[in-house]
């Protein structure tokens, strides 16, 4: 796929066999999931072969601003997607030679030289056990994976600081059981940080989002919103912008459009930048795309920061808001939802079901 990505809606003469039938199914499973969601609004695109395909808004019946308007220019809470984007990174610095996936942190990192307090030797953790959720590492005496959850909603994540990196210990053998880890995403920043000497956010754009033309791209603090520079970004939770975390930058915070959201997904499947240049080898793509832990609570496969669904030959990058953007490389399919809810849902709702149900109203078109 090496053709130029064409963001212009099709005309209605230039039909695409079964578009309409696959866009017109999307449109209403993701109309029908905003009510067990409201508040909450939704964009949806889908595309095949770099053509944009269909791009539709749907405002909910509650959402948290009624006069806010819902569009190609709003921004979107892109949560854990996040992690998909720092995929992205990492797979650039491999294929340019600066890293490696099986690379010890202590390579970079001194905390990691000496085997720590805990069961199992830090020397032993790698990049690869971070980037799959499986490095055992934990803070003893703090709850979950060693990051202090903040907000009235017992969610998300609070580091605005750096951690105590010597304090850190090992608990389970690296690359033996998926913890989905915060404190993870955190070690991970300040092993890049380390490695590049640069920091994290000049790195990210300088390296992903500027060559991969995702202007939107940006996190959003609590000066940024005190400012009015979040004046496009939708609201998620008790119709308010969650602010990013300082020191939490490689696992969420992002802010971003629904078209940049779909592109994101477009480079993984051509492999080339906006000015037509590789980033990632197909080898090295595959091995990101390849199962490397499991959760149990869901039976969900995860890749290197990309949830695999095998059952829909289809690449997931979804966050907490219930965005998503799956990828379908039998026919040069992306799909993008972006969503803007935000903690517990008004009914249940099995956020695995829904993701494999994008990607199979998606993989329609490849018929």
């Amino acid at each position: 796929m090496n053709s130029p990505l064409r963001h212009t809606i099709l005309s209605d003469t230039m039909e695409w066999p079964g578009r309409s039938e696959a866009t017109s199914a999307l449109v209403d499973y993701v109309e029908g999931t905003l009510e067990a969601l409201s508040p909450c609004s939704a964009g949806i695109l889908l595309s095949r072969e770099g053509v944009l395909l269909s791009e539709r808004y749907l405002k909910g019946r509650e959402a948290q601003d009624p006069s806010a308007p819902i569009d190609c220019g709003s921004l979107w809470p892109w949560w854990s997607v996040t992690k998909s984007v720092t995929a992205a990174l990492v797979a650039r610095l491999v294929y340019s030679g600066l890293l490696s996936l099986d690379q010890a942190l202590s390579s970079v990192l001194p905390e990691f030289r000496e085997h720590g307090a805990g069961a199992f030797d830090k020397r032993t953790v790698t990049l690869r056990s971070l980037l799959c959720h499986s490095s055992g590492c934990a803070l003893p005496g703090r709850i979950e994976d060693g990051i202090h959850l903040g907000g009235n909603t017992g969610t998300g994540v609070n580091v605005d600081v750096d951690i105590d990196l010597a304090e850190v210990v090992v608990v389970t053998k690296p690359g033996s059981a998926f913890v989905y880890s915060a404190l993870g995403m955190h070690i991970l920043e300040r092993f890049l940080e380390a490695l590049t000497g640069r920091g994290y956010e000049e790195l990210l754009h300088n390296e992903i989002l500027e060559p991969f033309g995702l202007g939107s791209l940006c996190y959003f603090y609590d000066s940024d919103i005190a400012a009015g520079a979040a004046a496009r970004a939708l609201p998620c939770i008790e119709a308010r912008i969650v602010p990013s975390q300082r020191r939490q930058h490689c696992g969420l915070g992002l802010y971003g459009t629904a078209r940049d959201l779909l592109t994101f997904g477009e480079r993984w499947l051509s492999l080339t930048d906006a000015s037509g240049s590789r980033w990632c080898s197909p080898e090295l793509r595959s091995e990101i795309w390849s199962p490397h832990s499991r959760r149990t609570s869901d039976n969900s496969d995860y890749g290197l920061l990309w949830w695999i669904f095998p059952e829909a030959g289809g690449y997931v990058a979804s966050g907490a808001s219930f965005s998503v953007c799956g990828v379908l490389p039998r026919g040069n399919i992306v799909v993008a939802v972006a969503r803007n809810h935000f903690g517990p849902t008004k009914q249940p709702f099995d956020y695995r079901a829904d993701k494999l149900r994008i990607l199979e109203l998606a993989s329609a078109l490849a018929i």
